[in-house]
């Protein structure tokens, strides 16, 4: 009889472990929805075609596109740098 109660107790307990958990993982998807609040502005400059923006303070440079159409071609334009993408903008026709 003893046998009987450890085994079915082993088995409940099996059972709690192994049953999957629904996490709720919606709020972490915020920096999706605000993804327009994570764009800086900056400056470009042909030298090391690289993009100039500050935040919190520091000025942060970040490399521009390679491609003739999207690398920066005169000092001074407006470039966007989207955090949240990783990626770069420079305005190469301003």
């Amino acid at each position: 009889m003893q046998i009987a109660k450890i085994s079915l107790l082993l088995f409940a307990a099996m059972g709690t472990v192994a049953s999957p958990i629904d996490a709720e993982s919606e709020g972490l998807s915020v920096r999706g929805v605000n993804a327009a609040d994570i764009q800086y502005t900056g400056k470009c400059y042909t030298n090391g075609n690289n993009c100039k923006y500050d935040f919190d303070g520091k000025t942060h440079f970040v490399k521009c596109p390679s491609a003739a159409n999207t690398k920066c071609e005169k000092n001074g334009n407006k470039c966007t740098y989207d955090s949240y993408n990783g990626k770069v903008k420079c305005d190469f026709r301003h």
